[in-house]
């Protein structure tokens, strides 16, 4: 537990440290100007009579994380959260008390060693900490974290799973806590290596497939069989060439010698570990990147430009394999990406 208190102000030697020291002040713009670049913009308002707040905040990265310790020192709401940033959080309570709320009449309480997750993109939520609150917050961006739920488990996440937030119990013998003591100690000890080395994404790899099971039980439940067993060479090794290669459109048969199987063994393994065909997991990677340059896509990108550069050469049954997916024409995406 120490080692998660102490993080970002003690250096391995235990002394005092402000290396990680984005702000410490009484001044609510200089809190926000910080507190919106390492969460997102959101509002917040003293509770009581103590207006004047003895803010401290610490942070670093860990791949696409963000880890902070923060603190107002007054007791405050905090609500409004952008969801344009695209952003969601995990606080962890490491003093005082949190209640956090996902509806008017829907909220959950957190004390010592107990963390609330919320994809603020996706789900609406506010939050009162009192007075003696302390908090070590891993912040991250909803699209990292989705596109590490698609290798991981081979499909995009539920929707519902994103608007899902949730309490983490446990206290401070949590598996939770373990993880977070963990990664706690890796950045007070060995800074660089985190920041800037394979450990940064080892980590930033553990700690979202951690966070990705346990919702995924929140809304199905611990679940037995394939869902959770990893997945065997030969699949790994097709996944890998279609993120990189589907723009080109390969056939199963180059999937197949990808993977270093027959084409008979690879559908085999994709049907028994991702409920799949491998040409049904290339579709979907080639309408996810077609959808993704489509939300980005500036003059003179056109819809038939887009769709042929990921190899759909037949637009009519391009735009409804695209409708059946996500809801909408293709052009609905390009103009509301436009705008």
């Amino acid at each position: 537990m120490d080692a998660i208190r102490h993080v970002l102000v003690q250096d391995a030697q235990g002394r005092p440290s402000e290396h990680h020291r984005l702000v410490a002040s009484c001044d609510w713009d200089a809190i926000r100007l910080w507190s919106d670049q390492v969460y997102m913009p959101y509002s917040v308002t003293p509770i009581g009579p103590v207006r004047r707040p003895d803010s401290v905040l610490d942070a670093t990265r860990i791949g696409h994380f963000t880890l902070s310790r923060f603190k107002y020192g007054i007791p405050v709401n905090i609500r409004d959260f952008s969801p344009e940033a695209g952003m969601g959080m995990v606080l962890t309570t490491l003093g005082g008390a949190a209640r956090h709320w996902s509806g008017a009449r829907s909220y959950s309480d957190a004390g010592l060693g107990d963390a609330f997750v919320v994809d603020n993109s996706r789900a609406s939520y506010w939050v009162d900490f009192d007075e003696r609150h302390l908090q070590v917050n891993l912040t991250f961006q909803h699209d990292a974290l989705a596109d590490l739920h698609q290798r991981w488990f081979g499909a995009p996440a539920d929707e519902r799973l994103w608007r899902h937030s949730f309490r983490i119990g446990g206290g401070p013998g949590s598996p939770w806590m373990a993880l977070l003591g963990y990664v706690c100690q890796c950045v007070t000890h060995m800074p660089d290596a985190v920041g800037e080395g394979p450990l940064g994404r080892h980590l930033e790899e553990m700690v979202g497939v951690h966070l990705l099971t346990q919702w995924r039980q929140q809304i199905d439940g611990p679940a037995p069989g394939s869902a959770y067993r990893p997945a065997p060479r030969q699949v790994l090794a097709a996944e890998r060439y279609i993120r990189e290669h589907a723009r080109y459109a390969p056939t199963l048969g180059e999937l197949a010698a990808a993977a270093g199987v027959s084409v008979r063994s690879l559908s085999q393994a994709f049907r028994a570990y991702r409920d799949c065909t491998p040409m049904a997991a290339l579709r979907e990677a080639r309408l996810q990147g077609v959808r993704a340059e489509l939300s980005m896509a500036t003059a003179p990108a056109t819809v038939q430009s887009v769709a042929a550069d990921w190899g759909f050469t037949h637009l009519g049954h391009f735009a409804r394999l695209y409708r059946e997916r996500f809801g909408e024409l293709p052009a609905a995406t390009l103009r509301a990406g436009r705008h």
